[in-house]
Parts: C-alpha cells; sequence; structure tokens
C-alpha cells in the first residue's frame, strides 16, 4: 500500500495481450545459473497490464571476483529492458519514465536515470538489498518520485525478508493473508528498524513449538568427548527442558545436553559419529569448516537424505586441520539451530607450537532467543518465516 498512495487516478494503459519481456539466461556461464542473481523481474502495476520488463544486473570488472564498495556494499551496473509503456502523455502531465532504486527503507531514493521501451543503461547501484522502480514523471531529474509508478522489482538480496512483506509494499498483487491462528506479536528491539506496517504482519503458514507429552528431563550443560583415531560417538537429537533467565522453556539438545558434547580429537583422526533423530522434525548434521567426504557434510537434499524421525545416519569424519569448529543440523535451521541443536569440535594440533600459550581454555557459544511474555516466539510449521538461520532475538545466551 506504501506505493499506491501518489499520482493521479488510474487509468487503464497497455494492453494485456502484447508480448511479456521476461528474465532470459543472462549468465554467460550457461542456462544452469540461477538468473535470480542477474536479472530482476520487474511486475506490473495493476492498471498497466501491457507493461513487462526486467533489470540485467552486470558486475563491473575487478580484481577480486565480486565489485564491492570501500565499505563492502556490492556494486552493479543496470540495464533496464522494458515493453508496453504507453505515452506518458496520455497518462496526464508526465513527459517520459524514470526508473529508481531504493533500500527496503524506502531511503535513500536513487534516480537511475529516464528510460522508455528497449533497452537503457542506467546506474550504477551500491545497495546490497534493493527495489527497482519505474515510474512516469514530468520532471526525470527529481530527487524522488512523485508520478504514477507503473513497474516495480526486488533484488534477490530482498528475498530474506519478514513474511508477506511484498504483499505490504505493493511489490506483489493482492492483500496480505489473513493472520494464521495461533500467531502472537513478538516484541522486536527498540534499536532494529522496521519498515513501516510490517510489525502488524503475520505468516501465512501455521505456527510450531516443540511439545511433549510426559515431563522432560532437564537438559544438563556440555560434556567433553575424547575421542582417539578410530573412536565412536552417539549422538542423539531429542527433546530436553531448559530453564533460561528464571523461565522454562522445551527445546531441542544433543544427548539432553546444551550446547552439544563438545568432541576433542586429534589432528589427522577418523570418527565415527552415529547420529539418531528423536525428533519429529527430519534432521541431518553439517561438519561446518570441516574438510571431509562429500556424502558426510550433512545438507540434506544435496549430500544425504534427511535423517527421519526415529532413523540414524552414520558419518565418518576425518579431521585434517587443527582448530575450533561446530557442528549443527542444516534441515529447517530456523527451528533447529534455534533451539539448541549445536555443538563444538576442538580439533588438536600435532605441532605442539601450532597454538599460543595459555593458562585456561573456555569453549563459549553465544545465541539469541525471540521470547515474549507467554514464551517462545513460534516458528513455521511447513516453513520459515522470519529467518533462516538467526533471529532479532531479544535474550542472549552464553553456554
Amino acid at each position: 500500500m506504501l506505493f499506491w498512495l501518489r499520482g493521479t487516478p488510474p487509468a487503464a494503459a497497455g494492453q494485456p495481450g502484447d508480448a511479456a519481456l521476461g528474465c532470459p539466461a543472462l549468465d554467460p556461464r550457461g542456462p544452469a545459473a540461477d538468473p535470480d542473481l542477474y536479472c530482476i523481474e520487474l511486475i506490473h502495476a495493476p492498471d498497466f497490464p501491457g507493461a513487462s520488463g526486467y533489470v540485467e544486473l552486470t558486475p563491473p570488472p575487478s580484481p577480486f571476483g565480486a565489485a564491492v564498495t570501500a565499505d563492502g556494499h556490492h556494486r552493479f551496473d543496470l540495464s533496464v529492458h522494458l515493453a508496453g509503456l504507453p505515452d506518458p502523455v496520455a497518462l496526464g502531465d508526465y513527459s517520459g519514465y524514470v526508473a529508481w532504486a531504493t533500500t527496503p527503507r524506502l531511503r535513500p531514493i536513487v534516480n537511475l536515470g529516464p528510460v522508455a521501451n528497449g533497452r537503457t543503461r542506467v546506474g550504477p547501484v551500491d545497495l546490497d538489498k534493493f527495489l527497482v522502480i519505474v515510474t512516469a514523471e514530468s520532471d526525470p531529474n527529481a530527487a524522488a518520485w512523485e508520478g504514477r509508478i507503473v513497474l516495480r522489482g526486488t533484488s534477490a538480496g530482498m528475498r530474506m525478508e519478514p513474511e508477506d512483506l511484498l504483499a505490504l509494499t505493493g511489490m506483489v498483487g493482492g492483500a496480505a493473508p489473513p493472520p494464521a491462528r495461533g500467531w502472537r506479536r513478538p516484541p522486536m528491539h527498540p534499536s532494529v528498524a522496521m519498515m513501516p506496517g510490517v510489525g502488524r504482519l503475520t505468516p501465512a503458514v501455521d505456527p510450531f513449538l516443540p511439545s511433549a507429552a510426559a515431563p522432560l528431563p532437564a537438559a544438563r550443560p556440555r560434556e567433553i568427548v575424547r575421542l582417539g583415531d578410530g573412536g565412536t560417538l552417539d549422538l542423539e537429537a531429542g527433546l530436553v527442558r531448559r530453564t533460561i533467565d528464571g523461565r522454562t522453556f522445551t527445546m531441542y539438545g544433543f544427548n539432553g545436553q546444551y550446547p552439544g558434547p563438545l568432541i576433542q580429537v586429534p589432528q589427522d583422526a577418523t570418527i565415527t559419529v552415529n547420529v539418531t533423530n528423536r525428533l519429529s522434525l527430519p534432521t541431518a548434521v553439517h561438519w561446518h569448516g570441516i574438510r571431509l567426504e562429500n556424502r558426510f557434510d550433512g545438507v540434506p537434499g544435496l549430500t544425504q537424505d534427511p535423517i527421519g524421525p526415529g532413523e540414524t545416519f552414520q558419518y565418518r569424519i576425518h579431521f585434517p586441520d587443527a582448530g575450533l569448529y561446530w557442528y549443527h543440523p542444516h534441515h529447517r535451521e530456523d527451528v533447529q539451530q534455534d533451539l539448541g541443536l549445536y555443538g563444538n569440535l576442538q580439533v588438536e594440533a600435532a605441532d605442539p607450537e601450532y597454538f599460543g600459550p595459555a593458562n585456561r581454555e573456555q569453549v563459549l557459544m553465544l545465541d539469541d532467543l525471540l521470547v515474549d511474555a507467554t514464551g517462545l516466539a513460534p516458528f513455521g510449521r511447513d516453513r520459515a518465516t522470519h529467518a533462516m538461520m538467526g533471529r532479532f532475538g531479544n535474550l542472549l545466551t552464553t553456554a
């Protein structure tokens, strides 16, 4: 709704039967590459059904492989491809069309320059998450759009946003769906700025939190498990009861611990880990940072099938490099990691001088939880909603 408050009354423009422009296979490396990374499809406003187009994203030449600004923002050269734009004079007091780029917060707004049917090079843009908007304007040099919005699209970096943000902003047609039953409004951190109206949104899926039919054992602090070459560890993902800041929650844990066991192994060791799933969701374990056989990397759908409830999967892990690593699920990370399925791996160096001297070693893991007066803020039952592998939590934990 933000984008439909300005301009003159709607008037029909363009013909729905016009040939629509869509994202081609722009990447020279071949059609297998995801066009999302090189193309932004432009969606027409409801009263411009004949207008279509896309924005071609081209990284400027760079010796580093990816072009970035001095402060680390990705930089793109843009080419706007348009078709079906009507005569702007017929729409009112307009002289032409202008392309704009802006962030989800609608600031800053960058005038990319005049555009027309066909291909127009504009830009550049150095925003990590941005919208591209094409409007009819009377002044092509204006600092912000004042005319009618004709086309709009979002960069791939915008996909990780709160549920139904695009419906709220007008990036897609229709209104946001009605709230699903059982959702609560979690409190937001006062320092995290949000787009106007986003706090009213609720996901269109059912909420999910783990529950147990019988009383659960209290989670224990992690134990240190020392394994030599050829050693075996049985690792079970299951429900635990955790008390945090005086409040009790049903959460997940490996072997009933939080975090999971700290696995200590010597460099060049190979161990076996039998992972059994006692959750209601499928899971898997990824051994983060370890150079190991691909089939044991623990990414469901890519290197292995997910471990179903009640099933066991055997990992064989070789540790060629010394250092501190961690293990965690790569299946519904938004739920399983946030609820406590993670642990550390400490690989002791063969060279005694590899690490600097220390009087004491302590491994810490930091996490955050999103809670309100009722308890944990729920997750999406069938898919991720507000976050993928992390949240804007308001309760910080250290373990």
